[in-house]
């Protein structure tokens, strides 16, 4: 028999904004909630809630527009941030470790600041504190992306989300991540209006110098979509952030950083100094 934390289970909230689908995975530990990044459903974590669940109780949810979150209010960060506050209010939870990669960094960023009783500790991968011109590029390459057949936008993409030496180290690893990655037919609108709504520009740094929680950010040295020196303005502008650079990683941080990486987030959402 399966370990009941190695089987999620699966949710869906019915609030103000529209229909959340959410799993959760364990239970009775501290809670951990994960916030992916664009056109991101749950599958897109692959093993690392169980993996995650031998520490804590970990809660993942579907983005606004794509999985079992289709339709409601349409996409914005703030929203999204809104959504995320819900399903901790749904499991009675008053207060979490949040951990937001790329796009879902940014919103984890918004939870943060607009719900700041929910969040104890924050982790920020692989997001920008700004649209820059570069920026902008990117996310007309998404556009672009989300136009292909879905197999072939999946591996794609793999070519930005890895560097060049972990892929040819672990090419069945990222042969697996492009098919996570790879979106349904039924979530490109959904997946095309998150990006139409980011291609209107963000600013977090106004927003992030009253968010007192503690917060490690982490950006990838190589990280060809996001610079590095773009996600360090989030740390700088946090009052209690530690920024962390992964050596020789690109934008999958938390995979290309490994079993260290992997302890050191866990040892700082569990952290209560």
């Amino acid at each position: 028999m399966r370990e009941k934390s190695l089987v999620p289970q699966v949710k869906i909230l019915r609030g103000p904004r529209g229909q959340v689908g959410y799993e959760v995975w364990g239970g009775g530990k501290p809670p951990l909630l994960l916030v992916a990044g664009l056109g991101s459903r749950t599958t897109l974590w692959g093993e690392f809630p169980r993996i995650l669940a031998a520490h804590f109780t970990v809660l993942a949810y579907d983005h606004r527009g794509v999985g079992r979150s289709r339709g409601g209010a349409p996409f914005t960060l703030a929203g999204s941030a809104e959504d995320a506050a819900a399903v901790l209010a749904a499991e009675g939870i008053e207060k979490a470790a949040v951990l937001g990669v790329s796009m879902g960094g940014l919103v984890a960023c918004h939870l943060a600041f607009r719900f700041p009783s929910r969040v104890g500790r924050l982790v920020v991968a692989s997001a920008a504190a700004r649209l820059t011109p570069h920026g902008e590029r990117v996310l007309q390459f998404f556009g672009s992306l989300f136009r292909l057949p879905p197999e072939e936008a999946g591996r794609a993409l793999m070519a930005f989300a890895f560097s060049p030496q972990f892929t040819d180290r672990f090419p069945g690893f990222v042969d697996t991540a492009a098919r996570l990655y790879t979106l349904a037919p039924e979530d490109i609108p959904g997946a095309l209006a998150q990006l139409a709504h980011l291609q209107q520009g963000w600013d977090l740094r106004p927003l992030l110098g009253t968010v007192r929680c503690p917060a490690l950010v982490l950006a990838g040295e190589i990280d060809p979509l996001v610079s590095p020196s773009y996600t360090k303005e989030i740390a700088d502008a946090l009052p209690k952030a530690r920024f962390r650079l992964v050596p020789q990683a690109a934008h999958s941080v938390l995979a290309e950083g490994g079993s260290e990486l992997l302890g050191e987030i866990v040892a700082f959402c569990l952290s209560e100094s």
